[in-house]
């Protein structure tokens, strides 16, 4: 017993009006078709990237169209890293001079396109560790006997 009186039982007829707080459910917003950018559109690899994983991501509820642009960017970041790999493929990674070698600098812009791309890829949940972290709905059935006592044993009780 709380301080304010009993827990709420979820099968209450507060519970089922929605007043019963602790057991209300949140409803996601349905998912809203995002239109591709025109800078997007206007790169055949990019927009084969947004074809093939944005309407999961809209599915998923993690691309909106207020983040239309920053997934439009994560694509053309992806046809670039392309791009330069498929050229750096043909030079040699060190480049030779009199005063010694160094880094071919195509290879530095590369490097720092990947990091951007992943940077990006993390705030759409398209890493496994991202993935993870990004909350997912609650399923809408109702829990089992032994999901309830789970997590009444977890629950932590208050003073």
């Amino acid at each position: 017993m709380g301080s304010r009186g009993p827990a709420p039982k979820p099968s209450s007829e507060r519970s089922a009006i929605g007043r019963n707080t602790l057991h209300r459910k949140v409803r996601a917003p349905k998912p809203i078709a995002v239109a591709m950018p025109a800078t997007v559109k206007a790169d055949k690899v990019a927009a084969g990237y947004w074809k093939a994983h944005a309407p999961a991501l809209i599915t998923a509820r993690r691309l909106r169209p207020d983040l239309a642009e920053a997934f439009g960017l994560c694509c053309l970041l992806k046809s670039e890293m392309d791009a330069m790999a498929v050229e750096l493929a043909t030079q040699e990674r060190t480049t030779t001079t009199e005063k010694g070698a160094y880094a071919n600098p195509l290879v530095k812009i590369l490097r720092d396109t990947r990091r951007d791309w992943l940077a990006l890829a993390r705030d759409f949940g398209m890493t496994a560790a991202s993935d993870a972290r990004i909350p997912q709905d609650a399923p809408d059935v109702e829990e089992s006997k032994e999901d309830a006592a789970l997590r009444l044993l977890t629950v932590p009780k208050r003073s």
